[in-house]
């Protein structure tokens, strides 16, 4: 796995005023075999609020097995700092919309240098803040979406899309807020999977969670995106810790 860091300009709608997007970029071992006719897939993993895209390292390597080049962007929050004694709720939503930006002027800048990878149709990955910025992403581009990994996101709605097909992760010690989630009738109208890893905690699901929990989520993405080239998008079973 070949790591790039680079750092892609992008002007915020926020006191900050302007700002550059750290991004680590991994591509993949058969780079070689990507062409503009035969183009190779694209991730884009965002992190959750504290971390960064280097925290889920245990994802990016298996993506990278696949075949997939992962766009890691460091920071899902563009920098702003949460305000515990106001509502948490609105300030990550508004973060999700000013990190939907981000992700549509990091795809757009890593484009042009990567001609070799279909850039029509993303697979989106993130954890928590991040699967929110995802999801909004999602929700903002939806022609440009074909995949959408959540790892326990819990503020904006996921997709409701045919032409999004959604895989999301659900930790034990959180719950969604309301209409995050699809219903019963949705998920099997979308083909949407949700997959319970019973005792697993929210903030465990990066490097620093056990390896057991690690194997579990690499489980359930393996089973969704394969075969690589033309995923199933089948749903694991849900699972618990011992």
């Amino acid at each position: 796995m070949r790591r790039l860091v680079t750092l892609i300009p992008l002007m915020f709608c926020t006191p900050m005023a302007f700002a550059a997007v750290p991004v680590n970029i991994h591509v993949p071992p058969n780079v070689q075999a990507c062409t503009r006719a035969q183009p190779c897939p694209v991730a884009i993993l965002s992190p959750g609020y504290g971390l960064s895209g280097s925290d889920y390292s245990f994802v990016t390597r298996n993506l990278n097995r696949m075949g997939y080049l992962v766009v890691a962007l460091q920071d899902s929050s563009g920098g702003i700092e949460l305000d515990r004694d106001a509502p948490i709720r609105k300030q990550l939503q508004a973060m999700a919309r000013v990190a939907s930006r981000s992700i549509s002027t990091v795809i757009d800048g890593t484009a042009v240098r990567y001609p070799q990878f279909d850039w029509r149709h993303l697979l989106l990955v993130g954890h928590s803040l991040g699967g929110d910025s995802s999801a909004q992403f999602s929700a903002d581009n939806p022609s440009r979406v074909s995949s959408f990994i959540s790892l326990d996101s819990r503020r904006v709605a996921l997709p409701r899309s045919a032409g999004i097909h959604v895989l999301t992760i659900r930790a034990s010690d959180t719950t969604a807020d309301p209409g995050v989630l699809p219903n019963k009738k949705e998920r099997g109208y979308y083909g949407t999977c949700v997959v319970h890893i019973k005792g697993s905690r929210h903030k465990d699901m990066q490097d620093a969670g056990s390896e057991q929990l690690k194997a579990k989520i690499v489980s359930a993405i393996d089973t969704f995106l394969a075969p690589a080239q033309h995923p199933k998008y089948a749903c694991d079973r849900d699972s618990k810790l011992e």
